[in-house]
């Protein structure tokens, strides 16, 4: 089942406050990779950070069409329906804004591939800065990049940009979010019927032992808190990419060369 053809003065209303990733985009798309490559020492890392940049606006373009398709599930089935259907108003708007949170911490992963390629950071460099234990498990490069950044680099130009971002308590809710999503049970979302928590179920205290039947457990968010987070936290991404695609840019200016 499919929503309907929203009239314009509801899609621009859906639209509304959802940041325009158009520009950025076609910077980082100016950005050529066999021309830079001429301009650095051959094994240099730097032409490969506009590649990254390039994979961050594509899926910067594609949270923000997930965001636009969640808002106007919402739309459609709580104000077009008729008769309107909160259920599928919840099932559609949380299906896109999952994806939306998904997307933004693939993003996140390519952003921060993009700046270990422009600032030239090794894998040794990061080392440290990693929280895995497995050796087949390189873990988050994105919290490895910013402790890296505030410990080796606090006062660099991409590092400012970092710590704006990472400072956004909504950044911080929908990667939680997200890691929550993937390593754990997706959270339970109001309006999608009887969930249960992966526990057990048997309640044991110094009184008695019991099982409470039915009703399943409490939501732990709304759809329309998923996305008073996830909204935000989209606008600040999108914030710190046109940031750092400005320093790359800047950078490539004062540092091509063509004799080395």
């Amino acid at each position: 089942m499919s929503r309907g053809k929203l009239d314009k003065e509801t899609a621009a209303r859906v639209e509304k406050g959802l940041p325009d990733v158009t520009e950025v985009r076609k910077a980082t798309l100016s950005l050529q990779p066999d021309f830079i490559s001429m301009g650095f020492p051959p094994g240099s890392t730097i032409p490969i950070a506009a590649v990254c940049l390039q994979d961050v606006t594509s899926t910067l373009q594609e949270v923000r069409y997930a965001l636009v398709e969640s808002l106007a599930h919402i739309v459609w089935y709580r104000e077009k329906s008729e008769p309107p259907n909160e259920h599928l108003a919840v099932f559609f708007g949380r299906f896109y804004a999952d994806d939306a949170a998904l997307r933004l911490y693939a993003a996140g992963e390519h952003l921060a591939k993009a700046i270990i390629c422009t600032l030239e950071i090794s894998n040794s460099d990061l080392k440290k800065y990693k929280r895995t234990s497995r050796p087949d498990d390189q873990g988050s490069e994105q919290s490895a990049v910013g402790k890296y950044l505030k410990a080796e680099r606090l006062n660099h130009p991409v590092t400012k940009a970092i710590l704006k971002l990472i400072r956004q308590d909504e950044w911080f809710q929908t990667i939680n979010y997200r890691n929550e999503w993937v390593h754990s049970k997706p959270p339970i979302v109001e309006g999608q019927g009887i969930e249960y928590e992966r526990r057990n179920r048997l309640e044991v205290s110094t009184t008695h032992i019991g099982i409470r039947f039915g009703g399943g457990d409490a939501p732990k968010y709304s759809v329309d808190g998923l996305l008073g987070f996830i909204k935000p936290a989209l606008s600040s991404f999108t914030e710190t990419v046109i940031e750092i695609v400005e320093y790359y840019v800047e950078y490539l200016n004062k540092n091509q060369k063509r004799d080395w």
